[in-house]
C-alpha cells in the first residue's frame, strides 16, 4: 500500500511539473538546449515540495540535466513559472523571521566570507580574469576578452568618481584588490581597501605590493575608528552582504567617511521588491544572509545622510556575458580543480553562474551603478 501511495504521489508530481514547465515552453526530455532532461524520477516530488530550493538541490544531486540553464531560467521567469516561491509559506516565514532578527549583525557578518570568498583562492584564480575582479564586467566589445571587459568596468568606475592624481579612494569591500590596483596605477590615487574576508585581504595585499594601497581586514561599521575622510568612496557589489536592517548604518558610515564635495559610487544588485531574504538555495549554498536592496530600501537608508543619488545607470545587461565567461573558465579549468573539489561542488557552481545569468537576462534582478555626492558636486 505504501509503495502504491508513493507511486501515486510521484505521478501527480510529474504531471504538475510537466504542466508548469509547458507554460514556459520547456519540455521534459526534449531536444532543445533549454529543455530539462530528467535522470531520476525522484526529481518531480522533490521539486513540487519546495521549488525555490529543490531546483538547484536536485541539479547538484544529478537528478536532471540541461544544456542551457540560463535559457531555462530565463523562460521560467518571463513566463511566471519561476517566482512562485515568493507566494509560498516558506518564503513568508523566512522573510518575517529575517525582519525580526538581524541576519547581518556584526557577529554574523563574516559568514558569507567564510562560506563563499574564503573557500579556495585557486578556484577564483582560474575563474576570473587577470585582475581577479569578481563583479560584473562591462562589455564594450562583444568579441573582447573578459579582461578587456573588466578593465572597461574599472575605468567606468574611476571616471564616474572623477579620480585625479593625489586624491584618496576608499574601497569598501575591496575583494582581491582589482579596483584598488587599477585606480592607483591608472589614476594616481592612494587607496584604502577594506574587507571582512581574511583570504581576500591576504591576496589583495600580496597583489598590490609596491603601490600606494593599504588593505585592512575590517568591518565597514568600524570605518569611523580610522578617523579619516576620503576624497571618494567606491563599494562594488558589497552592499548585498550588509542586509536591510543595516542599510541606514552603512550609508551613514559612508557619509561620515566621505570628504566634502566627494563622490560615492555604489554598484549593487537591485531587487524589484523590498525583501529581507534571498532565494533559499542561494542563501544555503552561495551567499548566506545575502539580500539585494530595492530602490525603496536604498532611498530610505540614504534619506538622512547622503540624500538622493545624483546618477543611476543600469548595467545589468552586461552580467549574463560575465557570468557565462566565468563558467566557461571553470569548465576549462576543471581537470585541475577536480583534484580539490568534487563533482557536486562543480554542479553547484555551474547552476549558480548559469542560473543567475538567466535571472539577469529576464531582468528579474537589475545591476546599477549609483553615484551619491556630499555637497554640491556636478557630475
Amino acid at each position: 500500500m505504501l509503495g502504491l501511495t508513493i507511486s501515486a504521489f510521484d505521478r501527480i508530481a510529474e504531471w504538475t511539473v510537466r504542466r508548469a514547465l509547458a507554460d514556459a515552453d520547456i519540455e521534459i526530455n526534449g531536444k532543445r538546449a533549454w529543455d530539462l532532461r530528467v535522470r531520476d524520477p525522484r526529481f518531480y516530488l522533490r521539486l513540487v515540495r519546495n521549488p525555490a530550493f529543490q531546483l538547484g538541490e536536485t541539479y547538484m544531486d544529478g537528478l536532471w540535466e540541461c544544456d542551457a540553464i540560463d535559457e531555462l531560467m530565463y523562460r521560467m521567469l518571463i513566463s511566471g513559472v519561476a517566482g512562485a516561491h515568493e507566494q509560498s509559506g516558506t518564503f513568508h516565514l523566512r522573510n518575517a523571521w529575517a525582519r525580526l532578527r538581524n541576519n547581518q549583525a556584526r557577529d554574523r557578518a563574516a559568514e558569507v566570507a567564510t562560506a563563499h570568498y574564503d573557500i579556495d583562492t585557486e578556484l577564483y584564480a582560474h575563474m576570473l580574469d587577470e585582475s581577479m575582479t569578481y563583479t560584473c564586467a562591462v562589455w564594450r566589445d562583444p568579441a573582447g576578452s573578459l579582461g578587456d571587459a573588466q578593465r572597461a568596468k574599472l575605468q567606468l568606475v574611476c571616471d564616474k568618481l572623477g579620480l585625479r592624481p593625489g586624491q584618496t579612494l576608499l574601497d569598501v569591500g575591496c575583494g582581491f584588490g582589482g579596483l584598488a590596483a587599477f585606480a592607483a596605477e591608472h589614476c594616481g590615487v592612494s587607496v584604502v581597501g577594506i574587507t571582512n574576508s581574511l583570504e581576500h585581504a591576504a591576496v589583495a595585499r600580496a597583489r598590490t605590493t609596491g603601490l600606494p594601497i593599504e588593505i585592512l581586514h575590517l568591518d565597514y561599521r568600524d570605518l569611523p575608528s580610522l578617523r579619516r575622510r576620503f576624497d571618494h568612496i567606491a563599494s562594488i557589489e558589497m552592499i548585498e552582504a550588509v542586509g536591510p536592517r543595516n542599510f541606514e548604518t552603512y550609508m551613514t558610515v559612508i557619509e561620515r567617511c566621505l570628504a566634502d564635495d566627494g563622490r560615492f559610487l555604489l554598484q549593487s544588485f537591485i531587487s524589484g521588491a523590498s525583501r529581507y531574504v534571498c532565494n533559499e538555495w542561494f542563501d544555503r549554498y552561495i551567499f548566506p544572509n545575502g539580500v539585494s536592496p530595492s530602490f525603496a530600501q536604498l532611498a530610505e537608508a540614504s534619506a538622512g545622510n547622503l540624500g538622493a543619488p545624483k546618477h543611476v545607470e543600469d548595467i545589468g545587461d552586461h552580467y549574463p556575458a560575465t557570468l557565462l565567461a566565468w563558467d566557461r573558465n571553470l569548465t576549462s579549468s576543471w581537470p585541475k580543480l577536480s583534484r580539490r573539489h568534487d563533482a557536486r561542488f562543480r554542479r553547484m557552481w555551474h547552476f549558480y553562474l548559469t542560473c543567475l545569468a538567466g535571472v539577469f537576462r529576464a531582468k528579474d534582478l537589475r545591476l546599477c551603478q549609483i553615484v551619491y555626492t556630499r555637497g554640491a558636486v556636478p557630475l
